[in-house]
């Protein structure tokens, strides 16, 4: 696929907790209570030297905190990961997504002076956010990201849009504005089942139902009834960026879709990865260097000319161009 010499961007998962009960969440079983086989594992700086050398540092475009379970501002040395990254390679490109939600301004104000960018997931305004994005608060949220601003980080306002909060979205892009986001970038959900999603509590009773909007009820239709071919051609991300992802467990994929946690609650696509790879290379065994010594990456680009591992055809695939749609 790729050297190890070549890679240039890495997408980190700095740790898989998170203080978030978003019910549409991997972490959440059926809109409710916590995954109980989610295990909950932290990168802290030290572990982060060892895993990465300065000379593998050196070499790097960028590096992309966000995790499939996780939220980075919740571990405890993010920021001075992001530090040490920033001295080390004064020219790498860092960045992150997050809820914004937890720490106090000077922190905020540390980051923005020390990360490019950072994404916030912000669903609406204040009588609507937390409808979503439950335990996190509004008010909190624009506070921290406003310190961001004005510390010199540019900052991003990503709005996940549901029926409860499409009418706020012009309002939103306008606070955006006025607080000095960046960009403003609408997105759609296709997580509904038969176009609803029942939010529960640990008890598992319904508390709340989420409805799609219009426009993600039709892609999510669209979805449901296009086949996924058993060969599709493929066109990696990862490999065209010369990525690879880091679990906050220390596993290492090419992309966040094919992570040990995110694929092995898959059945379907668990069983035709082990199939067709059968191991996950991880950070706490061997080396980055020597896990691209191995026919790891090999053997996942080896799938792609005649039976593709079926995530990458559902994220990589002509699928892909249709999930496209979700954004705007």
């Amino acid at each position: 696929m790729y050297k190890f010499e070549e890679i240039r961007d890495i997408h980190l998962e700095i740790t898989s907790k998170c203080q978030a009960k978003c019910p549409m969440c991997p972490r959440r079983i059926n809109g409710g209570m916590l995954n109980p086989f989610l295990e909950l594992n932290e990168i802290d700086l030290d572990t982060f030297k060892l895993w990465f050398p300065v000379g593998f540092i050196k070499q790097l475009d960028s590096l992309f905190m966000c995790g499939n379970y996780g939220d980075p501002i919740i571990a405890k040395d993010c920021l001075e990961v992001f530090e040490y990254l920033s001295e080390t390679n004064p020219n790498i490109h860092l960045s992150m997504h997050t809820n914004g939600s937890a720490r106090d301004i000077d922190w905020w104000m540390k980051l923005g002076k020390t990360v490019d960018r950072v994404v916030f997931g912000i669903d609406g305004l204040q009588d609507t956010h937390s409808l979503y994005r439950i335990n996190t608060n509004f008010d909190k949220i624009i506070e921290n990201a406003s310190a961001f601003i004005n510390a010199g980080g540019i900052a991003e306002w990503h709005m996940l849009v549901f029926k409860h909060n499409e009418h706020q979205i012009e309002s939103c892009r306008q606070l955006s504005k006025d607080l000095g986001f960046d960009k403003f970038l609408i997105k759609h959900t296709s997580r509904f089942i038969d176009n609803k999603f029942n939010v529960l509590d640990d008890a598992g009773k319904t508390i709340d139902i989420l409805y799609p909007t219009s426009k993600s009820k039709e892609i999510s239709n669209k979805l449901k009834v296009t086949q996924i071919e058993t060969h599709s051609e493929i066109t990696c991300k990862a490999q065209k960026y010369k990525q690879i992802y880091i679990g906050a467990d220390g596993s290492v994929t090419p992309c966040c879709w094919l992570d040990l946690n995110y694929i092995q609650h898959r059945h379907d696509n668990r069983i035709d990865y082990m199939d067709k790879i059968g191991y996950f290379p991880n950070l706490n065994q061997n080396s980055l260097s020597e896990i691209f010594m191995s026919d790891y990456f090999d053997k996942i680009e080896q799938t792609w000319d005649t039976n593709p591992l079926k995530e990458c055809t559902k994220q990589c695939g002509k699928i892909d161009k249709l999930k496209e749609q979700f954004c705007e």
